[in-house]
C-alpha cells in the first residue's frame, strides 16, 4: 500500500479530505503499514476517502482492515467515502459477504 501520494496531497492542499490512496497489490505484506494509515485517520471528523481505483489485487487481510475501520468510523457517526472503482475489491467484498458493512457504491458509481 502506498499513502505516500496521500500525504503529498494533503501538505499540498491541507483544507482537502483526508485521503488514503490503496495501491494495486494489497496484501498482508503491507498491511501494517496500511493500518497506520487507517489509524490516523480513525477519528478524523472530515469524511475520510478511500482510493482504490488502481487496486488488483487483494487479500483478506486487506479486507478485514477495511472492515474495521469503516465499522468503527460508523460506530463514531463519522463518515467514509470510496473513491476510484475496483471490480476486485468489489468481487473481494462479496465473497467475504461484507459489501454491507463496508458501503460500497453500485459498480461504476464510485468518483
Amino acid at each position: 500500500m502506498t499513502t505516500r501520494k496521500a500525504k503529498r496531497k494533503r501538505a499540498a492542499e491541507p483544507s482537502s479530505q483526508p485521503t488514503i490512496v490503496l495501491a494495486s497489490n494489497c496484501s498482508v505484506k503491507d498491511a501494517a503499514e496500511l493500518k497506520q494509515s487507517l489509524c490516523a485517520h480513525l477519528e478524523e471528523s472530515a469524511t475520510v476517502a478511500l482510493n482504490v481505483g488502481s487496486v488488483e489485487r487483494v487479500d483478506t487481510s486487506t479486507m478485514q482492515l477495511l472492515c474495521a475501520f469503516v465499522r468503527d468510523r460508523a460506530a463514531q457517526q463519522l463518515k467514509v467515502e470510496w473513491l476510484g472503482d475496483s471490480s476486485v475489491v468489489r468481487d473481494a467484498a462479496r465473497l467475504l459477504g461484507v459489501e454491507a458493512l463496508l458501503g460500497l457504491p453500485p459498480a461504476g458509481a464510485a468518483t
